[in-house]
């Protein structure tokens, strides 16, 4: 470990706080930071980003990128986008308070990672390179993932099974890939008859095997076998060792009543069962453990187990490790999951049913009604009539158009049968909503001529349309709706997909799987996922929830308009900023007032992210007209936050673009009052500034603004001249400090921002002594070191730079053999102005960083 390990390159001079080397190469970087400083997490984040763009060959070889702020920490693999910095919450393997008595975050994420086994553990086995839309991205553990990993192979080392519950959109596939990748790496488990083993991963649904699968091949892991057939089945697992191979649970099928033949007793068989609560108890099951009766199972589930059912933990064990939905809502790994009901006259209560099919089929006899009702089911005629279909789509696009696309999102429609499907296509299509498809399962006994073979699809055709669906929005042509009926609704992954608008009758576990598929981690503005209910499933919904242990399920779904209540502490938030402002007959004295309030940079940082969490719950209600109430207050405040903007020169992405729906609604307010929503930044000397200061009605207000564009003015041209701008932040600060100490009033303070304001103008100083404001810029790093007179100096820094500029070629500051000729000539001025050989090489150097500003 090296503290503050200087790295230099042909350009840049990069000194992270600490590296951590194993054998001479660099495998950690960590950033620290004071605990006491707005936002350490972002400014360290910033700053490792930084030094990659800087020095990319150091970090060729680097693996981990830490963030320390004593009571923060957070950790990536390079390369990684901010988003992608993460908490370590759990310390392992051992309890930390043992050694810490109260551990930070910080305490906890060094002792996990940073043991020697762990962190050697995590650069072997626990980082991968996935393939992803013809992109390779690099992938490191979560917490969660190689807490899991490890415990998993501890389980099997004695010799029993368990099951994995980590909650829907976690990283199961990946956890999976890297507990098989572990295994494959160790050879033999320590302890155990296990070496090379056979790893069979059993889903019960083909899309979950693809899905898997395909994670693995992604993943680079070497020769997964995806099983086609029974046959291919029995025939890789006659001799199964060392294979990693992927079947359906279905493939263990025999004739009814017929015993499944073991394949083989090999206790060197390792079963990873997906969904582990669908797979545990029928026949399927029996004949896969027939067939492979010494094999350790390991079930893995992303829903609980429910309160009642002991089947699950009885057939595989214990739990190993669990994940549960509030985690990992915490942890940023999945998003929460929002629910709403709509259009309350088209959901299909059971109560009703029966009226309404009688009413329908009322020339029937009651034996004929029945046999209808047998052949094609209560709730499905119903669900199925079109003018409720077409009510559902005008709402569902309404819906759509105005709260979901504006926000660069997708979505999925689930009807109660392929029927359906097709007519949610046919009614969307002549609404003109944007582009959707129907992908739905093929039945032979469907009529040549039956419109839902128009919607038949290939298995290549169906992955290249949700390849496409999981695309960013990016214009017309988009695909927007997927719509499906038993289909995509598990082991189906799209992070662009936000809402489901759900229209079948789901329960339980397999409604809880269905709606997690909108929970997965996005873009920023992708706060939460949403389920529009069009069938009143909010009572299977609750009862779905009851079966489940109260704290293991705690986050898993919200209702919509709870963010009514937390808008209203949001708004208070940011109400509270401009408490100690009093209110005026004179509004753009009170806003100018508001405006003063947020000169400092910390109370800016702080009113932005209060502004931000109101702006996304605001966002989050609308269109619903509760969201009404808070109209007034986003307007005020977006008119204080872009004034703000405008008065301080701020740059970056606002925060009123977290919403697209709150930005319109924002920003179409501010136009009609006139005031500017973009401007690049303004010059001091611009007519805007000018208007800016006399529109401004207090004197501290124009005071206020003036310091801060001559700080931000002085900060920017330091590099120019860093000797005559040092020289003007002090005569700043000094006109500032004169001020609060009550030796300066408020006009005689004006004053001497003005003069000052003048004295910016470098060039128009360098002017006056017949100078380029560059030779100014030399010839004020020669005045601080020698006593020479005025017109040798300034006769020396008009050769210089005259000397510098005949020798700037393109790319010269990649050039360093071509950058020590030009300090070459440097020095021969420095040594005519009679400077020693060590003060001469330290003016130069000074000169040459100078150079590459300005030239």
């Amino acid at each position: 470990m090296i503290n503050q390990f200087s790295i230099k390159n042909k350009e840049f001079k990069i000194i992270p706080d600490i590296v951590i080397f194993i054998n001479g190469i660099p495998l950690a970087t960590i950033e620290c930071k004071s605990p006491n400083i707005n936002y350490p997490t972002d400014q360290a984040i910033s700053q490792l980003i930084g030094y990659k763009q800087k020095n990319e060959q150091f970090f060729y070889p680097n693996q981990l990128l830490i963030t320390l702020a004593r009571y923060q920490a957070k950790f990536s693999t390079t390369y990684s986008p901010a988003k992608f910095f993460f908490d370590w919450k759990v310390p392992y393997p051992k309890e930390i308070e043992k050694i810490v008595e109260k551990p930070t975050k910080q305490d906890i994420l060094l002792y996990s990672i940073f043991r020697k086994e762990n962190l050697l553990d995590l650069i072997q086995n626990y980082i991968v390179f996935e393939e992803e839309d013809n992109k390779l991205l690099k992938k490191l553990a979560r917490y969660n993932q190689y807490i899991a990993s490890n415990k998993i192979i501890k389980r099997i080392k004695t010799e029993q099974g368990g099951v994995v519950w980590h909650t829907q959109g976690s990283g199961k596939s990946l956890t999976m890939t890297f507990t098989a990748q572990k295994i494959r790496r160790i050879q033999k488990i320590k302890d155990t008859k296990i070496e090379n083993p056979c790893i069979l991963i059993v889903t019960d649904r083909t899309d979950l095997d693809d899905q898997i699968s395909t994670t693995f091949k992604n993943c680079n892991f070497p020769n997964p076998i995806q099983i086609g057939s029974i046959r291919q089945l029995n025939e890789e697992l006659k001799n199964p060792t060392g294979k990693t191979l992927f079947t359906t649970i279905q493939k263990f099928g025999t004739e009814k009543g017929q015993i499944h033949p073991v394949l083989t007793e090999s206790e060197n068989i390792l079963v990873f069962v997906d969904e582990g609560h669908r797979t545990s108890y029928g026949n399927l099951a029996l004949n896969m453990r027939t067939a492979i009766p010494n094999a350790k199972f390991i079930a893995f589930t992303g829903t609980p187990i429910d309160k009642k059912d002991k089947s699950t933990p009885r057939v595989f064990g214990k739990y190993i490790d669990k994940y549960l939905p509030r985690q990992s809502i915490d942890d940023r790994a999945t998003v929460e999951i929002k629910y709403q009901p709509r259009l309350e006259r088209v959901h299909i209560k059971s109560s009703e049913l029966d009226v309404l099919f009688d009413e329908e089929f009322s020339d029937y006899t009651e034996e004929e009604r029945e046999d209808i009702k047998k052949k094609y089911g209560k709730y499905r005629y119903i669900a199925e009539a079109d003018d409720r279909i077409k009510d559902i789509c005008k709402d569902l696009l309404n819906h759509y158009r105005t709260t979901v696309q504006p926000e660069g999102f997708k979505a999925q429609i689930v009807t109660i049968s392929r029927d359906a499907a097709v007519k949610y296509k046919k009614f969307l299509d002549e609404l003109g909503a944007p582009r959707s498809e129907v992908i739905i399962s093929k039945n032979p006994t469907d009529k040549p001529d039956s419109d839902l073979r128009k919607h038949y699809k290939t298995k290549a055709e169906q992955r290249a349309l949700i390849k496409e669906f999981r695309k960013e929005m990016n214009g017309e042509d988009d695909l927007c709706f997927l719509i499906v009926c038993d289909m995509l609704l598990t082991g189906f992954d799209a992070p662009v997909e936000q809402v489901m608008y759900l229209d079948k009758p789901l329960r339980e576990h397999n409604l809880m799987q269905a709606v997690a598929r909108v929970n997965r981690t996005y873009k920023e503005n992708k706060t939460h996922g949403l389920i529009i209910d069009y069938c009143g499933v909010s009572k299977k919904l609750k009862e779905a929830l009851e079966i489940f242990n109260d704290g293991d399920v705690e986050g898993f779904l919200q209702p919509l308009l709870a963010d009514v209540a937390k808008a209203e502490q949001a708004k208070n938030k940011v109400k509270a900023f401009f408490e100690r402002v009093p209110k005026t007959y004179d509004s753009e004295k009170y806003v100018d007032e508001c405006i003063e309030i947020l000169s400092q940079k910390d109370t800016r940082i702080r009113f932005e992210q209060a502004l931000k969490e109101f702006i996304i719950y605001v966002g989050n209600i609308m269109p619903n007209p509760q969201a009404n109430q808070f109209k007034k207050d986003m307007h005020f405040y977006g008119k204080i936050y872009q004034i703000m903007r405008n008065t301080y020169d701020l740059t970056g992405t606002s925060v009123v673009d977290v919403s697209e729906k709150v930005k319109q609604l924002i920003n179409k307010h501010l136009e009609s009052q006139g005031i500017e929503v973009l401007h690049e930044p303004m010059d001091l000397y611009s007519d805007k500034f000018d208007k800016l200061i006399k529109r401004k009605k207090s004197n501290k207000a124009k005071a206020s603004i003036m310091e801060h564009k001559i700080r931000t003015t002085i900060n920017n041209l330091m590099p120019t001249n860093p000797v005559y701008y040092t020289s003007l932040r002090q005569r700043l600060e000094k006109i500032i400090k004169d001020h609060k100490q009550k030796i300066l009033g408020e006009l005689k303070l004006l004053d001497e921002l003005d003069n000052l304001k003048e004295d910016l103008d470098a060039e128009a100083i360098a002017k006056k002594r017949n100078m380029q404001k560059e030779e100014f810029a030399v010839y004020k790093l020669l005045k601080t070191r020698t006593d020479n007179a005025e017109d040798k100096l300034t006769k020396a820094s008009k050769e210089i730079y005259s000397k510098l500029e005949k020798l700037a070629v393109i790319d010269w500051k990649d050039k360093r053999n071509h950058q020590k000729i030009m300090e070459k000539e440097i020095k021969r001025k420095l040594y005519k102005l009679d400077f020693e050989i060590e003060e001469a090489n330290k003016l130069a150097n000074e000169i040459m960083d100078l150079a590459r500003s300005i030239l």
